[in-house]
């Protein structure tokens, strides 16, 4: 009796130092595969608690501190043979750990196959696995996490589960009868912490293949959780760590691991340290083997994962160009690829349903703002918020034909710079471009504003080499076959011209040099205007798709932190 006080007593402590958020049941509808085991087995030793005869599934929620998070999630697996959950060793301290630098993570109390019936002791591990990511997934939103960056980490057996639920995946179930399970269940990355891999007896590790799959498990099984044989292109990038000296889980598991992901063409990584055994946790004291997690946040930081994603905002709707839909595709995929930045999309209605009265998004939710429209006017009240929203510090991003658009509104000139067409002429301000001799010229003569000769591939030269959109990149490049905009009138105060184009005469252009990618300041905000991209292939060109994502970065955060890719300074 009383050490089983002296127990309740340490786990109460326990429960007050970490900061697990809350804990949920997987299966809140009713378990799948239920087992009949009544009382839940749990030990204190040196590496904290350890869980065995695990009943009812469940998730520990970590969630970041605010100020920190990034908006990327870990889904943790402990390890212990199939037999045993580590739920501290390998658990909740790494969960504490992750939530130190801003990812959300979440420990997964998985079902048990050592003390599961002989019909559901394969199955249970990675239906819990495949149900935890469903779950954090489906509830980014109420949680505030990125769905698209919520990868998966497991220690030894535990490595195992993570590396099924990275090979055996589906993308939701859209018939489901729950919400949760019509989402898709693959995580986007994996870290693989001494993992057992594979069921060949020549490498297994033989406690944790017989726990899961039995003594004497046919080659359709034993092949199904041999986790090597199951890569494909589709296995999200991957981590793995080991020690050469572990005799446990001996690192052949890794390599086989690696070796399969880098034939099947996934980015991964792999760090094998001379000692450090098996199960060693943080490592603390072991030699190199405890630079593992300092190595782990360089990768992830490679991912884009250690950052907040920039939130941006795509607003079409109305515009004169019949392809806007598939550009807004475009520039959405550009910028969700890149793994800097979030998009959501707003869409106004069109002119014939008459609803523009009811287009009021909220700007506050966004770092930044892309218009690619070219419509009617917004209600005051819309244009009011945009102006306050940019006016006090966040970004616009205006793209080729928005700058078409309200020629009637001061303000938006003045954070466009430059407009055409819509009734512009030197009334609304200067013809700016340069001269043959290199000179930023501001032409005040009489003159209608906007024009472009017949669609042409064209040369772009940079202007301003110091500014960070445009900071290494290279001097001049062949952007592909576009409208080039010329005659641009606007304001033009608070603002640099970056990059022109030469409007060749033989093409039905000026003979000048005119502004392609401008920077202007607008109150404490930062707009980035190009006027290129007017075809789909104009907006796919590397020197339209690196221009835009740096301005998009620069207008959200007065920075540029992206590198220039080797292809745009080959071009």
């Amino acid at each position: 009796m009383y050490r089983a006080l002296l127990l309740s007593l340490f786990f109460l402590s326990v429960t007050v130092l970490f900061s697990q958020d809350f804990v949920l049941p997987l299966y809140p509808e009713g378990i799948p595969c239920e087992n009949d085991l009544v009382q839940e087995v749990r030990e204190v030793g040196s590496t904290g608690r350890r869980i065995m005869k695990v009943h009812e599934p469940q998730l520990a929620v970590y969630l970041a501190p605010e100020n920190l998070a990034t908006g990327a999630s870990v889904v943790i697996c402990p390890g212990g043979g199939y037999t045993v959950l580590a739920w501290d060793w390998e658990g909740s301290w790494m969960a504490e750990w992750f939530n130190s630098f801003g990812i959300n993570a979440f420990v997964l109390k998985y079902r048990l196959p050592h003390w599961e019936s002989e019909t559901c002791h394969d199955k249970v591990a990675l239906m819990d696995a495949q149900r935890a990511i469903r779950t954090v997934r489906a509830n980014a939103g109420r949680w505030h996490l990125d769905p698209d960056r919520i990868g998966i980490m497991g220690f030894s057996a535990g490595g195992h589960l993570a590396s099924t639920a990275s090979t055996h995946f589906d993308g939701g179930k859209p018939g489901a009868d729950l919400e949760v399970d019509r989402v898709s269940c693959r995580p986007d990355f994996s870290i693989l912490m001494y993992p057992v891999i594979s069921m060949d007896t020549s490498i297994a590790h033989m406690g944790s293949r017989t726990n899961l799959i039995g003594k004497n498990p046919t080659g359709e099984m034993q092949m199904y959780y041999s986790n090597e044989k199951q890569v494909s292109s589709e296995t999200p990038p991957t981590i793995l760590i080991h020690a050469s000296d572990d005799r446990g889980v001996i690192p052949e598991n890794s390599l086989v691991y690696y070796q399969a992901l880098i034939r099947n063409k996934v980015p991964a990584a792999l760090h094998i340290y001379e000692s450090g055994g098996h199960g060693f946790s943080f490592a603390r004291g072991k030699g190199s083997v405890e630079q593992w997690p300092e190595t782990v946040k360089i990768w992830m930081g490679n991912l884009g994962l250690l950052k907040k994603r920039i939130k941006v905002l795509i607003i079409d709707g109305q515009n004169n160009h019949t392809n806007w839909k598939e550009t807004t595709e475009i520039m959405k995929n550009q910028l969700q690829n890149s793994g800097l930045f979030s998009v959501d999309i707003a869409r106004t209605s069109s002119k014939e349903e008459g609803k523009m009265s009811e287009f009021k998004p909220d700007f506050s939710e966004y770092d930044v703002v892309v218009s690619n429209y070219n419509g009617e006017s917004w209600p005051e009240a819309t244009r009011k918020d945009f102006e306050d929203f940019v006016r006090s510090g966040h970004g616009f991003v205006s793209v080729h034909a928005a700058d078409n658009a309200f020629a009637d509104w001061p303000a938006y000139n003045e954070m466009i710079g430059l407009g055409g067409w819509e009734g512009r002429t030197e009334k609304d301000g200067p013809y700016v471009y340069y001269d043959d001799n290199g000179e930023l010229i501001r032409d005040e003569k009489p003159g209608p504003g906007g024009h472009h000769g017949k669609q042409h591939a064209f040369m772009i030269e940079v202007r301003d080499t110091a500014h960070p959109i445009t900071f290494e990149l290279p001097r001049k490049w062949m952007h592909a076959t576009d409208e080039l905009y010329d005659q641009l009138r606007g304001p033009a105060r608070n603002m640099n011209v970056l990059a022109t184009a030469y409007s060749d005469p033989d093409t039905g252009g000026t003979g000048r040099h005119e502004p392609m990618l401008m920077a202007i300041h607008y109150g404490l905000g930062r707009v980035f205007h190009t006027a290129l991209g007017h075809l789909n292939e104009s907006r796919e060109h590397i020197g339209f798709e690196v221009t835009f994502l740096r301005g998009v970065e620069w207008a959200a955060t007065g920075s540029v932190t992206q590198v220039v890719p080797k292809a745009m300074l080959g071009n």
